[in-house]
């Protein structure tokens, strides 16, 4: 029931922002509080998903897509907040909506006493938010690229005006990459104060430095821009080269060994 009304809102959320897309008539209040509404029921579907790993420490693999939707609502809201901009909850909220199902359907469990400590938690929304941030920066640089490549032609489409500018495309994209920086660095810092933490030999497997990699990356990304003006075709190019590296971790072998070591204190 929680799981349909969360994704109900996230689609009513939608719903308005298409409309005022096309439209042209701004319907902030009624999109933002749906959206809202949403991320409120999914932080209850959070809880309750994750409520067996409190009491059995089995973690339920459903729970991973029920932190994926909030944390990509999270990353909608937060552009749509700071940067006044809701053209990429079109994008973000059905991802979320996808997710949302893909947690109905997911079976099986990993087992490990870990997972009933906050800090599992806490890297899991803040490292998956800043993958979200990079989603998010990723759909700006292909608009951005695709808006350009239309202006360049003849045959140019008259639905541009739905997109944002290009100024502001290469602002948000930036803006994204930061956020998304800094989130993933909070669960990756996190995750490391909990390995460190929680089990008495901790040795990092390959995504742990596949991870780092990532995140030097982005760094790269903002130190060059603060530096070197690093804008346009370029750095749309580098959020997309980023967001491949990101998506491959998903595909890293790790499972439940992404988080266990040969012994625990």
């Amino acid at each position: 029931m929680i799981l349909a009304a969360t994704a109900v809102c996230y689609a009513i959320a939608t719903f308005f922002r298409l409309r005022e897309k096309v439209a042209g008539g701004p319907m902030k209040n009624h999109s933002r509080v749906s959206l809202l509404i949403g991320i409120g029921f999914n932080l209850i579907l959070l809880y309750l998903s994750t409520h067996s790993a409190r009491t059995s420490a089995e973690f339920g693999l459903g729970s991973l897509f029920v932190v994926g939707a909030l944390s990509m609502a999270l990353a909608a809201i937060f552009i749509e907040l700071m940067l006044q901009e809701n053209y990429f909850s079109i994008f973000a909220l059905p991802i979320s909506l996808t997710l949302l199902l893909m947690s109905s359907l997911a079976a099986g469990q990993i087992s490990g006493t870990h997972f009933a400590k906050p800090w599992f938690i806490a890297h899991l929304i803040t490292s998956i938010t800043g993958e979200c941030f990079f989603v998010i920066a990723a759909v700006s640089a292909i608009t951005y690229l695709f808006v350009v490549r239309k202006l360049k032609s003849k045959n140019r489409l008259k639905a541009l005006y739905l997109f944002p500018p290009l100024a502001r495309l290469d602002i948000i994209t930036f803006q994204a990459i930061t956020s998304g920086t800094i989130s993933f660095f909070i669960g990756l810092s996190i995750g490391f104060y909990g390995n460190l933490e929680y089990f008495a030999k901790f040795t990092p497997a390959l995504k742990h430095y596949f991870s780092l990699a990532v995140f030097l990356y982005y760094c790269t990304i903002v130190l060059l821009r603060r530096k070197a003006r690093f804008a346009g075709p370029r750095l749309a190019n580098a959020a997309l080269i980023g967001f491949a590296l990101s998506l491959a971790l998903i595909f890293i072998p790790s499972n439940e060994m992404h988080w266990l070591s040969e012994a625990t204190k």
